[in-house]
This record gives structure tokens, C-alpha cells and sequence, in this order.
């Protein structure tokens, strides 16, 4: 019989479990990082601002939330390179948009360079995470 309380752990186990979470963690992460760094035009001791963080983690938290509507509705038994990246440049852009107006023209510029650097940073990490299983997956006996 279930109880008519609400469990946090039980709520986030379903997440985890429908494997949502890590990609939506990965999507903020890579949008809120290229969102910090567009934002900053190179200026990176502007970029401390509170401000600058803010307006990062909106963009980061949109792109999150969009990231999980997206893989709700999708096959997750195929992964693709392709298809990271381009998720997360989808993402990002929507976040950006949602997150603060353009710092230079065209309004749709800002967005897009972030995209862009967001999609980078997504094909980035899926070497690294095939990288760091090459190097820690277990050898069969007799191979070196």
C-alpha cells in the first residue's frame, strides 16, 4: 500500500532509474559553462560577477529541464555523438534565449556562438568518457 506522503528519494531513485538525471546534469553543466564563457567576451575578470553566475545557471537550468522533456520522449537505447552534440547545442540555445538578451547584434548571435561552444564541449566529453573507459575497463585474462 502506498503512503500519501511524498518521498524525495524514492521521486529522484525514479529519475535516476529512467536515466534521465546524468544527461540532464551533463546538458547543465555544458550550458552553463558556455554560457559563462560567451558571455564574458574575453573579459574574464568581469566574469566573477554575480551576475555572470546567475545568468549562467538560468541558462544552465533551462537547458537541463529541456534536456529531460527531449530524452523523455526519445529511443535512449541509441547514443550517438551526433546526437549529443546536437542536443546539447539545441539546449543551450534555448536557454540562452530564455536566460538574458543578446550582448551583441544579431538578437540571435549570442545564442548561437553559445550553442556552438556548448556542442564542443559536449563532443569533448564524450571522448573523455570513452577515453576513461578504455583506460579503467577490465583487460580479459592473458591480455596486457
Amino acid at each position: 500500500m502506498t503512503s500519501g506522503k511524498f518521498n524525495l528519494y524514492e521521486r529522484l531513485g525514479d529519475f535516476q532509474a529512467s536515466g534521465l538525471l546524468r544527461p540532464a546534469v551533463e546538458k547543465f553543466a555544458g550550458a552553463w559553462l558556455a554560457c559563462f564563457l560567451v558571455m564574458t567576451r574575453g573579459s574574464f575578470f568581469a566574469a566573477f560577477s554575480l551576475e555572470h553566475i546567475r545568468l549562467a545557471t538560468i541558462c544552465g537550468l533551462v537547458g537541463g529541464v529541456v534536456t529531460v522533456a527531449l530524452l523523455a520522449q526519445m529511443d535512449r537505447s541509441v547514443d550517438s555523438l551526433a546526437r549529443q552534440a546536437t542536443i546539447s547545442a539545441i539546449v543551450t540555445f534555448i536557454g540562452d534565449t530564455f536566460a538574458h538578451p543578446s550582448h551583441f547584434p544579431p538578437p540571435w548571435a549570442e545564442p548561437l556562438v553559445t550553442a556552438v561552444l556548448s556542442a564542443v564541449i559536449a563532443i569533448i566529453l564524450w571522448y573523455a568518457k570513452r577515453y576513461a573507459r578504455s583506460i579503467w575497463a577490465p583487460t580479459p585474462a592473458g591480455r596486457r
